[in-house]
C-alpha cells in the first residue's frame, strides 16, 4: 500500500510539472512578437492601405456608370399616379321646348356632395436609333471600368515599392549601426595600445594620438546616432505602412540586406515589359479609348433619337356618372393606352457644338498624355536599370575595399605594438576602413531600391493579394 501511494505521488507530481511547463511554454509563446518576412509585411500593406479600398469604391463607382449607360438600352417607363376630392354628378337630361329648342335638366344635387377619384398614367419608351449615343456611352463606361481597374493596380504597386524602401532602410540602418559598433571597438583597442606604448616611453607614440583618437571616437558617436535615429524613423514609418497596432511589437525575419546580385536581363526586355505590363499605361489607353467614345457621344447628341413608346391612363370615379364622347374626354372616369413611333430632336445655338468641341480637346489631351507616358517610361526604366549596374558594382568593389582595410587595421596594430608603425597608420587605416564600410552600405542600399524602383517601372507583379 505504502509503495501504491508513493507511485501514486510521484505520478501526480510529475503530471503536475509537466501542466506547470506547458503553461509557461505557451505563455512565452503568446508573449513572444511576430516575426514578419518582406512578403509577409506587404502582404499586411496591401490589406490595410486605405488607398486600395479608395481604389476598390472608384472601380465599383465605374461600374454603377456601366449600369448606368446599359440601362439607357432597355425600355423606360413613367408613373404617375394622382388622387382627390370630385364632385358628384350624372348625366343631365334636354327638354325639347320647341322645335328646334331645348333645356338642360340637371340631376346633380350641388355642392353638397364631395366624392373621391384615383387616376393612373403611364408611358412606356423603347430606344430604337440613337446614332451611337446610348451605345458610345455605354463603351466608355466599360472602358472606364478597365482605367480604374489599372489604376488599382498602379496604387498597388506604389504601396509594394514605399514598403520595400522603409524595409531596405531599416536594414541598412541596423546594419550602419553594427558597422558603427566594429569601429568603436577599433578605436577603442588602438586607444589602448596608445596609453600602454605611453606608459612605456616608447617613441613611435605620443600623447596627442590620444586626442586624434577622442576626434575618431566622437564622429563614430555622431554616426551611431544618424544611424539609430534612422532605423527609428525608417521602423515607425514600415509600422505605419503595414497598418499595425501601435500595441504590437514588430520584428524584422532578416537582419541585413542580402548580398547576392540577381542576374539583370538586357536593358531592352526591360523596357518592352514597361510598354505591356505597366498599368499607368493601360490606364491612360483605356483612357484615350474612352474620350473616343464620349467624342462619338456628343457627336451623336447632334442628330435626333427615334424610338417608340406605349402610353395609357385609366381613371376611375365612384359617385360620377361615366361620360362617353370622342370628342369630350372625362377627366374622371376613362380608360385607354396605344403604341406609336416617334422621334426626338433637341437643337440649339451653339450648346451642342461647344460639348463637341470640349469632348474633341479632352480626347486629344488624353492622346497627348499617353504618347508623354510612351516616351518617359522607357527612359524611366533605363534609369533604374542603370542605377542598379553601378550600385551592384559599386556595392561589390566597395565590400572588397572594406576587408582590405580590415586587414589594413590588422597591420597597422601590429606595426605599432612592434614600434615600427605610429598611431596615425592605425587611424588612417580606421578612417578608411569606416569610408570603405559606409560607401558599402550606401551602395547596397541603392541597389536594393533600385531593383524594386526597376520592378515599378515594368509593371511587375509580386504573387500578393
Amino acid at each position: 500500500m505504502i509503495k501504491k501511494a508513493v507511485l501514486q505521488s510521484r505520478s501526480l507530481l510529475v503530471l503536475l510539472c509537466f501542466f506547470i511547463i506547458t503553461l509557461h511554454f505557451g505563455a512565452s509563446q503568446a508573449a513572444e512578437p511576430k516575426v514578419f518576412s518582406l512578403d509577409q509585411l506587404i502582404a499586411m500593406a496591401l490589406e490595410t492601405s486605405p488607398e486600395l479600398k479608395m481604389a476598390e469604391q472608384d472601380i465599383l463607382a465605374a461600374k454603377g456608370e456601366y449600369k448606368e449607360a446599359q440601362g439607357g438600352l432597355r425600355p423606360q417607363i413613367d408613373l404617375i399616379a394622382t388622387g382627390g376630392p370630385s364632385e358628384d354628378a350624372q348625366f343631365p337630361t334636354v327638354a325639347l321646348t320647341g322645335k328646334n329648342t331645348g333645356v338642360i335638366i340637371s340631376h346633380d344635387e350641388g355642392w353638397g356632395r364631395i366624392g373621391v377619384f384615383g387616376r393612373l398614367d403611364f408611358v412606356l419608351t423603347q430606344p430604337l436609333y440613337t446614332f451611337g449615343k446610348i451605345s458610345n456611352l455605354k463603351d466608355a463606361a466599360a472602358l472606364g471600368v478597365e482605367a480604374q481597374t489599372a489604376a488599382k493596380e498602379e496604387r498597388r504597386n506604389k504601396i509594394v515599392l514605399n514598403v520595400k524602401e522603409l524595409y531596405y532602410a531599416y536594414l541598412i540602418a541596423l546594419q550602419g549601426k553594427n558597422a558603427a559598433r566594429d569601429a568603436d571597438a577599433y578605436i577603442d583597442d588602438a586607444g589602448k595600445r596608445i596609453k600602454r606604448l605611453i606608459e612605456l616611453k616608447a617613441k613611435n607614440v605620443d600623447p596627442s594620438d590620444l586626442y586624434r583618437m577622442d576626434a575618431f571616437a566622437g564622429e563614430v558617436k555622431a554616426f551611431t546616432a544618424k544611424a539609430e535615429s534612422g532605423s527609428r524613423v525608417a521602423f515607425a514609418a514600415l509600422q505605419k505602412a503595414i497598418g499595425l497596432p501601435e500595441h504590437e511589437v514588430l520584428r524584422i525575419k532578416e537582419t541585413e540586406l542580402p548580398r547576392n546580385p540577381p542576374n539583370l536581363e538586357p536593358e531592352e526586355e526591360y523596357i518592352q515589359r514597361a510598354l505591356t505590363s505597366r498599368p499607368e499605361l493601360l490606364e491612360v489607353k483605356k483612357g484615350v479609348e474612352a474620350k473616343g467614345k464620349l467624342t462619338d457621344a456628343a457627336k451623336a447628341d447632334l442628330y435626333p433619337s427615334i424610338f417608340a413608346a406605349a402610353e395609357g391612363s385609366f381613371a376611375g370615379a365612384p359617385d360620377r356618372e361615366k361620360f362617353d364622347n370622342t370628342y369630350i374626354p372625362d377627366q374622371f372616369n376613362h380608360s385607354y393606352a396605344g403604341v406609336f413611333a416617334g422621334a426626338h430632336w433637341h437643337l440649339d445655338f451653339g450648346i451642342g457644338r461647344g460639348k463637341l468641341d470640349k469632348a474633341r480637346a479632352e480626347y486629344q489631351k488624353m492622346r497627348n498624355t499617353q504618347e508623354f507616358a510612351e516616351k518617359n517610361i522607357p527612359v524611366e526604366v533605363v534609369k533604374y536599370y542603370q542605377d542598379a549596374l553601378e550600385a551592384g558594382k559599386s556595392f561589390t568593389a566597395y565590400e572588397q575595399a572594406a576587408v582590405g582595410s580590415r586587414r589594413w587595421i590588422v597591420t597597422a596594430f601590429s606595426n605599432f605594438d612592434l614600434g615600427i608603425g605610429t598611431a596615425r597608420d592605425m587611424f588612417d587605416a580606421i578612417d578608411r576602413y569606416g569610408k570603405n564600410q559606409g560607401e558599402y552600405l550606401r551602395s547596397l542600399y541603392n541597389y536594393h531600391v533600385s531593383l524594386a524602383r526597376l520592378d515599378y517601372a515594368i509593371g511587375k507583379r509580386t504573387d500578393m493579394p
